[in-house]
Formats: C-alpha cells, sequence, structure tokens
C-alpha cells in the first residue's frame, strides 16, 4: 500500500515539472490564452497569473519557501531564465541532487496546495505544507539506497 502511494506521489510530481517544461500547467494566464477564463489573475492573491507566480512569488508559495529552506529559494529566484524549461535545466545544472530533489517535491506541494485552495476551498497554511514537505523528503530518504 505505502509503495503504491509513494509510486502515485512521484509520479505526481514528475506530471507537474514535465506540465512545467512544457508550459501547460494551468495557471490562469495559460488558461486565459486558452479562452477557458475571462482573467490571468491569481485566485489566490488576485496578481497577474504566469508560470513563475504560484510556485515562487504568490505569498503562500514565498511562505513556503522561506519555512523549507531559504537558502534554496534564494538559489532558484536567482535563476532568471524567462522560461520554465531553461529554468528547470539551470537548476539541475547548478543544484545538488538533494536540493533538486526538494527543490521538485516543494514545487509539486505548492502547486497541490493552491489547487485545493482555488478549486475545494481547503486552504492549507504555509506550515502544513513544510511538514508535508519535511515527512515526504524523510520518507524517501529511509527508502534511498546507502552508498558503501
Amino acid at each position: 500500500m505505502e509503495e503504491a502511494m509513494e509510486n502515485q506521489c512521484t509520479s505526481e510530481s514528475t506530471n507537474v515539472l514535465w506540465r512545467l517544461s512544457k508550459h501547460s500547467l494551468p495557471t490562469e494566464d495559460v488558461r486565459a490564452h486558452r479562452h477557458m477564463t475571462t482573467s490571468s489573475r491569481c485566485g489566490l492573491c488576485g496578481m497577474s497569473d504566469s508560470w513563475k507566480h504560484p510556485l515562487m512569488q504568490c505569498t503562500m508559495s514565498r511562505c513556503v519557501w522561506v519555512l523549507v529552506d531559504e537558502d534554496l529559494a534564494h538559489k532558484m529566484l536567482a535563476s532568471k531564465e524567462p522560461k520554465a524549461k531553461q529554468w528547470l535545466f539551470s537548476l539541475i545544472e547548478s543544484l545538488t541532487q538533494d536540493q533538486f530533489a526538494l527543490l521538485s517535491i516543494t514545487l509539486w506541494s505548492i502547486w497541490y496546495a493552491r489547487r485545493k485552495a482555488i478549486h475545494e476551498g481547503i486552504f492549507q497554511s504555509p506550515q502544513a505544507t513544510q511538514t508535508f514537505i519535511n515527512r515526504y523528503r524523510d520518507e524517501l530518504n529511509m527508502i534511498r539506497p546507502t552508498v558503501r
């Protein structure tokens, strides 16, 4: 049961990264471009939405990043790549494997919390998101094969 849940979570986080790299995360600017909504504003804070906004710039996501790893947040924000795909590639090259895993888990968790808030009215505090991220990362470390 735990392995099936682990595979589902890994699949979902990979899906978020893939959709981010293809500029197909359903942010409000993408939805407006596809005539699926009339506004390109964030459903949580009202600011202009883009691929960067919900994952790094929205108040909720900034709070999560400060709680999770402020140094990683600074590295992530330091990349000035305008396109998500190049942004991800630049981070793959500049981060350690553990840092990139944390980045992936955090991006996925922020996206999940945002969607729950906007579409279901279920708001998760930044602390609750951080707790989930830490617990998930600890579980990944437990199943990681040890290197001798």
